[in-house]
């Protein structure tokens, strides 16, 4: 069950506290980590830039989110047509770095959905047998069962 509460001194989303930080564990690949790799979104096992912190929505949308780094100086945001970045906070356009957090579409964990772009889910590429990091995008939800676990995360509580 997702749990969504708030109140004055903390609000919890998908389990996660605003404000908290947090690895994001792929579904499927169990050493694959959420992470930075060259300024691009990545699910990596090896990159050491994996842990995020989560901070309200950057342009006020209710009850949603945005990916700072643990020291607070980047964030997450979606360019191009279907690509996710990170960029200093000075550049972040606050529609593009908004996400909403869904229960997992695999039934547990949780999912991304861009605040902006209702339907469509951060997802990470397919698995390619000998790579150690796929890259993540913004895709339209299929349904298919390849898709929601692509598309799903396990929150793990770190150290900020």
């Amino acid at each position: 069950m997702i749990r969504h509460t708030s109140s004055k001194r903390e609000t919890i989303l998908g389990g996660m506290r605003v404000g908290g930080c947090y690895k994001l564990r792929a579904f499927h690949h169990t050493k694959d980590y959420f992470s930075n790799v060259g300024t691009f979104a990545y699910n990596s096992e090896t990159s050491k830039v994996n842990v995020w912190k989560i901070v309200a929505g950057i342009d006020g949308t209710r009850n949603s989110i945005s990916f700072k780094d643990k020291t607070n100086r980047y964030g997450l945001m979606l360019y191009s047509k279907d690509r996710a970045r990170f960029y200093w906070n000075k550049y972040l356009n606050k529609k593009n770095s908004t996400f909403y957090v869904t229960k997992g579409l695999m039934g547990r964990g949780v999912s991304f959905m861009p605040a902006h772009k209702k339907g469509y889910f951060l997802r990470h590429a397919d698995y390619v047998k000998g790579k150690k990091s796929h890259q993540i995008n913004v895709t339209k939800y299929s349904g298919k069962f390849a898709f929601k676990k692509a598309a799903t995360w396990y929150a793990i509580k770190s150290k900020c």
